[in-house]
């Protein structure tokens, strides 16, 4: 795992696939299933199930969140329709790891790339839980539970990337923009803190966000100049777009009164980021369809998100804010919700190819 791609290669995850995948394609790095061990069409079909897929599901469900803040009324249906449009995705992930804790746990847990990335899945948790805590009685008390074991195994994974790929042994090109998301995105928890009562704990996740957001950004952007991304890791260079914002987002939700001074200068950097991003977007979207197309979907929402709350601040201050800034926020919104479609579009069109290559695979 020296190389990238080995990492790439030695991922059973499925980053290198593409809509045609073949069997080798479904079981990745993985052994050919010897002919006298036959494997239900169930187990075939998540043995090739990617965790960054769920990059995709909290994209679904943080754009939920930002429609229900731009439209306050329709909330609650807009939160239903889009936690149902992300369960079957987030359902599969859920599956693999009950039924192949072995691939998870062995082959995802020790790939630098996926490994990190596999936050998402958490961050999903927590936005699942932010959805449900408005909801009275029981309900509010599992979406607090949800929450904390969110955070908690958040943390946990936190521990085990740095021990593994930083403490253990470093190698600068094991680095990957998906670093920024097993560091800072625990941050979520900030966005989602208000609604579940946990502001002060948002708060101080907030600003140990920021800090490794600082050192991680060093390191990966040492590595992006150093050295290119193999082709079907170079779709996570979206993820550049996403932490300065996801910080704003949690800073501007947990602080009761937060700088604007701050958040002024954090916004400009965002949305900066933001514009490098999409200046690489039309090269990006030539690249063959992969799992690291999920980076293409909360980075962009989550820009919108924070420039929305950014701009609200401003107003709340008494600040003159020019009328164009709405409608660019209106703007990057809709273009969020076109690559989050896009995307759910792609990942369902190679989950169904899958599972009918999984069919002939257990002779189904």
């Amino acid at each position: 795992m020296s190389t990238a791609s080995n990492i790439l290669n030695g991922s059973q995850s499925g980053l290198g696939g593409t809509d045609g995948d073949s069997r080798a394609g479904l079981t990745g790095s993985s052994a050919e299933l010897p002919a006298e061990v036959a494997e239900s069409r169930l187990r075939s079909y998540h043995r090739s199930v990617p965790l960054p897929k769920g990059g995709l599901t909290l994209g679904i469900l943080a754009l939920g969140a930002l429609l229900g803040m731009m439209f306050p009324d329709d909330a609650n249906w807009l939160h239903v329709l889009f936690a149902l449009l992300s369960l079957p995705f987030f359902s599969t992930i859920v599956i693999k790891c009950l039924i192949h804790p072995s691939i998870v746990l062995g082959e995802d847990m020790s790939n630098p790339m996926v490994a990190p990335v596999s936050a998402t899945v958490l961050m999903s948790m927590m936005q699942y839980a932010s959805y449900l805590a408005p909801l009275p009685g029981t309900w509010h008390v599992l979406a607090v539970a949800l929450w904390y074991f969110a955070v908690s195994c958040n943390i946990i994974l936190m521990v085990h990337i740095t021990s593994r790929f930083v403490i253990r042994r470093f190698e600068l090109s094991a680095v990957y923009p998906t670093w920024f998301v097993g560091f800072v995105g625990i941050v979520v928890a900030s966005v989602t803190s208000q609604s579940l009562g946990q502001q002060a704990l948002g708060l101080l996740i907030f600003w140990c966000g920021l800090l490794l957001y600082g050192l991680s950004f060093i390191v990966v952007t040492m590595r992006m100049l150093r050295m290119p991304l193999p082709q079907a890791a170079r779709p996570s260079f979206c993820i550049y777009a996403a932490p300065m914002s996801l910080c704003i987002a949690g800073y501007t939700t947990a602080e009761s009164r937060p700088n604007v001074y701050m958040v002024l200068v954090m916004v400009i950097c965002a949305q900066l980021l933001f514009a490098v991003v999409l200046t690489q977007m039309p090269r990006l979207l030539r690249i063959p369809f992969a799992p690291s197309y999920a980076a293409m979907t909360f980075p962009f929402v989550i820009t919108a998100t924070a420039l929305l709350k950014s701009l609200r601040l401003f107003t709340g201050e008494g600040w003159a804010v020019p009328s164009w800034l709405f409608t660019l926020q209106h703007v990057e919104t809709a273009f969020a919700f076109v690559m989050v479609m896009y995307v759910m579009f792609r990942f369902a069109k190679q989950a169904i190819d899958q599972w009918r290559q999984a069919g002939r695979v257990a002779g189904v």
